[in-house]
């Protein structure tokens, strides 16, 4: 099985729980999988989700998760969430091999509408996260609130899974594909949950959280034309030690079938302007390492690279920008000019989501 491996500096942390300057190093990474669906939602469009897990050492794994409802012409909800959990390993059958998420010892979630007119952001591991507080709704005018952290955790949206990797490729699946997927009406997949409650998470906690911002930038139609969309959401988290961590999900559909996803990991340091009219300007500085995953089933490509890794081989193949395109990055140099380049947007005051362009312009 391929293995994957970050800077010992990466920390993709959401946490209070840790003094301020706290130089414990992450669990290594071991491996790193995607998955994406898309299907229909009750307001005659559609729903996309993009889902990234990384194993980590110890048996840990953390599961990225993104989701753009669509419909009545407009994003409807836009939402991220990581979830921090232990997993058990099961043996390779067919060249694929299941793994069980334990349900989440730590769950952050971000989500917002502009239609709307809502701005969700909880985080367990935060110790300044006050209760009650409001889940995102799963219905039309449902008021769904967590009286406590253990409310959240033993909600839907903190549920382990059953999930099924291929060895030789990027990618993951929640239904054995050497099985028949079941699907819902609505034609997302049927997902097997694990109720298993998972052990200490703190090796992937070992960061202080500062913020957690999202930004959808879904294109209707998308590049493919009349028909097409690009699902696109942005996850960016920022430490009290300068550092960040940026999550880019793209899932890009057209001719009736997803033609790829492409989810991107930075990591840096960033600056921050003092607040202006409710806005935090705030510069993602150039990524000192990226790791990205791509792949499509109806293309037929799987992309992974890791500019932290010391094994990464140079040179390999970038995602292409167009049809046919065969682009090809000859060096770590040419991954972070192509996807680790300087990011600036602004955090709304108290609230989920941040802007790409100055609302104050």
């Amino acid at each position: 099985m391929k293995k994957v491996l970050l800077p010992l500096l990466s920390l993709l942390a959401v946490s209070g729980l840790t003094a301020c300057g706290n130089t414990t190093q992450k669990a290594e990474l071991i491996d790193s999988y995607a998955y994406s669906e898309t299907y229909t939602n009750a307001y005659g469009g559609w729903v996309a989700d993009a889902y990234q897990v990384q194993f980590y050492e110890g048996g840990l794994y953390e599961m990225i998760y993104t989701s753009v409802n669509y419909g009545y012409g407009m994003v409807m909800a836009s939402t991220a969430s990581i979830r921090y959990g232990t997993y058990t390993k099961g043996a390779s059958e067919d060249g694929v091999t299941g793994y069980d998420l334990n349900k989440a010892s730590e769950f952050l979630i971000n989500s917002y509408s502009t239609a709307g007119g809502f701005s969700i952001a909880i985080n367990t591991a935060d110790k300044d996260q006050v209760y009650p507080v409001e889940l995102p709704a799963k219905t039309q005018g449902e008021k769904n609130m967590a009286q406590n952290k253990e409310d959240v955790l033993n909600s839907d949206y903190a549920t382990g899974f059953k999930i099924y990797a291929e060895d030789s490729k990027n990618v993951f699946s929640f239904t054995d594909p050497n099985e028949t997927e079941e699907s819902n009406e609505d034609g997302s997949k049927v997902k097997t949950t694990v109720s298993t409650a998972s052990g200490d998470v703190s090796k992937l906690l070992t960061s202080d959280f500062k913020d957690v911002r999202i930004t959808d930038k879904t294109a209707v139609p998308g590049s493919m034309g009349e028909g097409s969309y690009d699902a696109k959401i942005d996850i960016v988290i920022t430490y009290t030690d300068d550092k960040y961590e940026y999550f880019s999900t793209n899932v890009q559909y057209g001719y009736s079938q997803i033609l790829a996803t492409t989810i991107v990991y930075n990591q840096g340091t960033y600056t921050q302007d003092a607040p202006v009219d409710g806005y935090t300007k705030t510069t993602l500085g150039t990524a000192s390492d990226v790791l990205l995953n791509s792949y499509s089933k109806a293309g037929g490509f799987n992309i992974q690279i890791n500019t932290g890794d010391k094994n990464q081989v140079y040179p390999t193949e970038l995602p292409a920008k167009t049809q046919g395109e065969k682009n090809m990055a000859q060096g770590k140099e040419d991954v972070i000019k192509a996807y680790g380049q300087e990011y600036v947007c602004y955090f709304k005051d108290g609230a989920a989501e941040m802007s790409l362009t100055d609302p104050n312009a």
